[in-house]
């Protein structure tokens, strides 16, 4: 028995069956496709809201001139990673700085205070970073873009850049300056006020006053030698004392007066009189010497006395004095501090806009956006041919089915 090659290929599809069919269905198709292009036509040119779309670049870079001198700032700005600024560049805080810019707080209505549906920025090559805005108002979208490019490398540039330091300096130099004004306020309250020079004053005239004593005291001890050896001269008896003992005895009796004022004017005392001790007994003339000396013992220990109250109060003084040339000098020096402080961040700061002017900054606006002048979306002619396009698919496969079901089993 042979058997028949022929196989059964029923399941297998017939494109000539199908292009029949869809032959026979053309003017269907054909219409049906009109009436979607024509309808997607329509709504997008007429009932949907037009969308412009605005782009501004930055470009991202480092500066090149470097200052590593030994007298010059050691600081050098890093290039920033341009993979991470798309996703920081879209974070909150930027955006507020857009929103609340003088120039976009006029333009956003309060339906439209969140900028993210409207904003995107991407990436191209590795050295800018393109900004696009989508708005229904081409000026808002070209104003949005140039304003959030701004933002943008202002806020690359304060991390990356110079920039962080020209901010750091401007506060630290503004802050110097109120340093050294209050600094300069307080050392000229404090000179209006120093009492030094009166108090300097007042211990001189102690120090004198404490030297007058020391050589009353000295004086004291010559005079009470010298009666020392009056008295180990004379014996006692009733003869009448010699000239010349009545003489040295009434001398004594002088330097004893003149011992009674101290830092004063010198007294003028006359010559002494032999006859003041004339005719005195030796006895009597050994009981005044004893009496000279007693009353210069007492004189010596009282003026130790007033010399030990004196050295008090000339420590105080001093101490008091020294304090306040302690306060004058911590004046000075605050003054001084906030004046060398002063001088060396205006010298980095120099420096700073020095290399800012010869190299640029870290990033920069490449290319400002303009107001566009065709909308982006929505685009009739595009949506015509895919709504088109989609309905003619869409129909014929109904067409097929419908074929399909319609044959016999």
């Amino acid at each position: 028995m042979v058997e028949n090659p022929a196989h059964d290929y029923d399941d297998e599809i017939d494109l000539r069956e199908i292009v029949l069919t869809l032959w026979k269905k053309r003017w269907l198709i054909l219409a049906l496709t009109l009436i979607a292009a024509l309808l997607a036509y329509a709504v997008s040119a007429w009932l949907l809201p037009r969308q412009y779309q605005a782009t501004a670049y930055i470009t991202i870079g480092q500066p090149q001139v470097r200052y590593t001198s030994a007298n010059s700032l050691l600081f050098l700005p890093a290039t920033p990673d341009i993979r991470a600024l798309p996703e920081l560049l879209m974070a909150e805080a930027v955006l507020e700085q857009v929103a609340e810019d003088p120039r976009i707080a006029p333009l956003l209505a309060s339906d439209e205070a969140r900028l993210t549906g409207k904003m995107q920025v991407n990436m191209l090559g590795t050295t800018q970073l393109r900004f696009q805005v989508t708005d229904t108002d081409a000026e808002r979208a070209a104003t949005l873009a140039n304003v959030w490019a701004e933002k943008a490398a202002d806020w690359t540039e304060s991390a990356y850049g110079l920039g962080a330091l020209t901010a750091t300096l401007d506060t630290q130099i503004s802050q110097t300056q109120q340093d050294y004004a209050q600094a300069q306020s307080a050392l000229e309250t404090f000179l209006a006020q120093d009492q030094r020079p009166v108090l300097q004053s007042q211990l001189n005239a102690q120090r004198d006053t404490y030297g007058c004593l020391e050589r009353r005291v000295i004086a004291a001890n010559a005079l009470l030698k010298r009666l020392g050896e009056m008295e180990t001269r004379l014996i006692p008896s009733d003869e009448p004392l010699s000239l010349s003992d009545a003489i040295l005895l009434a001398s004594v009796q002088q330097d004893v007066d003149s011992l009674e004022t101290c830092g004063s004017s010198a007294t003028i005392l006359q010559s002494p009189s032999p006859m003041l001790f004339a005719g005195i007994s030796s006895t009597r003339g050994l009981e005044v010497i004893v009496g000279y000396r007693q009353s210069l013992e007492q004189r010596i220990a009282d003026t130790r006395h007033e010399q030990e109250a004196l050295q008090e109060e000339i420590l105080k003084l001093q101490v008091e004095i020294e304090q306040l040339g302690y306060q004058f000098a911590e004046y000075a020096r605050q003054r001084d501090q906030a004046a060398a402080l002063y001088g060396q961040l205006t010298y980095q700061q120099a420096l700073v806009e020095n290399v800012l002017q010869q190299s640029g900054r870290v990033a920069h606006v490449s290319v400002e956006a303009v107001a566009p002048q065709r909308p982006s979306s929505p685009r009739p002619a595009v949506n015509a041919v895919l709504a088109g396009m989609g309905m003619a698919v869409l129909v014929g496969a109904i067409v097929l089915l419908r074929a399909n079901w319609s044959e016999p089993k």
